[in-house]
């Protein structure tokens, strides 16, 4: 039993701090998404600014990541390497972030479409779909280095994998691994 619990503004500040770095691990990811939009839109004189939409999707991913962490590994997954886990995970989230942007653009075009279902199958043949391709391919790359992450989190005592990324030397990780 433990013997001081955490009291309720302990547990929101340790949530705070979570979704916060996860946050910043993900907007910037979606920052330089952004950034190739707007270099690529400049070329046609576009001006483009879609700081707020990848501050919010950051949370929103944030929020589903560290959700979706917490679903157990089956029996099958357990006993094998830890890359199928990383793996799977960043199959099935980047099919949920494929899925979750088709039904943002049907559910923008609904209206000119005649209704939802008309929408949905003009997606695929929208200018837009590219744009989700591209989303899609982002936020896929992000979440497979934050199921890595995550994987290692499990296997190095608290904090060590940002002690090893920004503390240790190098000569002193490996010293540290070999014995």
């Amino acid at each position: 039993m433990n013997a001081h619990p955490e009291t309720f503004w302990q547990k929101v500040v340790k949530e705070i701090k979570s979704i916060a770095g996860v946050t910043l691990y993900f907007f910037l990811w979606l920052g330089v998404l952004m950034i190739l939009k707007k270099l690529m839109l400049k070329d046609y004189q576009i001006e483009f600014s879609g700081i707020s939409f990848a501050m919010i999707s950051a949370l929103i991913m944030a929020k589903v990541a560290l959700l979706m962490e917490l679903i157990k590994s089956g029996p099958w997954l357990k006993r094998q390497p830890a890359i199928v886990d990383v793996v799977i995970r960043t199959i099935l989230y980047t099919i949920g972030v494929l899925f979750v942007q088709l039904l943002e653009k049907a559910f923008e075009s609904r209206h000119e479409a005649g209704g939802f279902g008309n929408a949905i199958a003009q997606v695929f043949h929208h200018r837009d779909i590219y744009k989700v391709w591209a989303g899609t391919l982002v936020a896929g790359i992000s979440l497979f280095f934050f199921n890595i992450y995550s994987v290692m989190k499990q296997y190095l005592p608290r904090h060590q994998f940002a002690r090893i990324l920004f503390n240790a030397p190098l000569e002193e990780v490996k010293a540290n691994t070999n014995s």
